[in-house]
């Protein structure tokens, strides 16, 4: 019988037990992350999918990582459902939806999580005065915050 060579023993073993792992939100419990994606998959309209709530709290990280004091929130690239989640507004919108929908204890923990993201969107960004003349901006605070034109990235 011939022996196994000895990079095939050190080579990383696949994990089978991670196929069968729950999905997982970060920074939210496994329970409200399974409420959520059991919401998402129950609703499943252009606005909410399945995998839309994590989507979006990416994005809106991604944007809050940027450097800088102040940032300025850039249209979407593409009016296409997961291109217009790089809108952080958008973004935004979506998960004040998905929000409304959940039961109330994975609503609690979801809005405190949201809480410090607003807080620092509300800090790391300025108002733009004259957000009221364009009539794609209605909604929440976030869509009255200073508009950039360059495309996010």
């Amino acid at each position: 019988m011939p022996r196994r060579r000895p990079g095939a023993l050190r080579a990383p073993q696949p994990k089978l037990y991670a196929l069968h792992q729950p999905y997982r939100i970060d920074r939210l419990s496994p329970r409200t992350s399974a409420t959520v994606r059991r919401v998402e998959r129950e609703i499943c309209t252009e606005d909410v999918w399945p995998g839309a709530t994590e989507t979006a709290l990416y994005w809106c990280r991604r944007f809050l990582a940027r450097p800088g004091r102040y940032l300025e929130i850039p249209y979407a690239v593409c009016p296409c459902p997961s291109d217009s989640l790089e809108d952080v507004a958008e973004a935004r919108d979506m998960l004040g939806q998905v929000v409304v929908l959940l039961p109330a204890p994975a609503r609690r923990e979801l809005e405190a999580l949201l809480a410090v993201l607003d807080a620092e969107l509300w800090r790391r960004t300025l108002p733009d005065p004259f957000a009221f003349r364009d009539p794609r901006r209605r909604g929440g605070w976030w869509h009255h915050r200073l508009r950039g034109d360059r495309p996010f990235g």
